[in-house]
């Protein structure tokens, strides 16, 4: 398995670039400027949230129920994945404050949260 690209220069922390993708089986070689990823920019933390969050088809009881921790903890992680994939997108504020709210009202028709603390979390955006 491959390492994990990294992002980040080790010496001045400059901006990585990919400029060379290889083939292992045939060795064939492709130079360029090739783009890092959307999800580039998370942490291994982050991004074996993301992967749980996937396997548990956004299920945020089940993400809970594997990670033992409470629903504002799991909701807080999402946030910080989400606030970190919105800057590689260039989302604008009122149209990630839009979807954001859109997803909280769902969350409580789903029942996965209460109105309360749906409206608690509406009025922080």
């Amino acid at each position: 398995m491959a390492n994990r690209i990294l992002n980040n220069c080790p010496v001045c922390r400059g901006q990585m670039i990919i400029t060379r993708l290889g083939c292992e089986e045939c060795g064939t070689a492709v130079t360029g400027k090739f783009d890092h990823g959307l999800f580039s920019n998370l942490n291994d933390e982050e991004i074996r949230f993301v992967e749980l969050f996937v396997v548990c088809r956004g299920n945020i009881k089940e993400v809970e129920k594997r990670l033992g921790v409470s629903y504002p903890t799991v909701r807080g992680k999402l946030d910080g994945v989400v606030s970190k994939l919105e800057k590689n997108l260039s989302l604008g504020d009122s149209e990630t404050r839009r979807m954001r709210r859109k997803e909280i009202i769902e969350s409580i028709k789903r029942g996965d949260i209460s109105p309360e603390d749906g409206a608690m979390l509406i009025e922080e955006l």
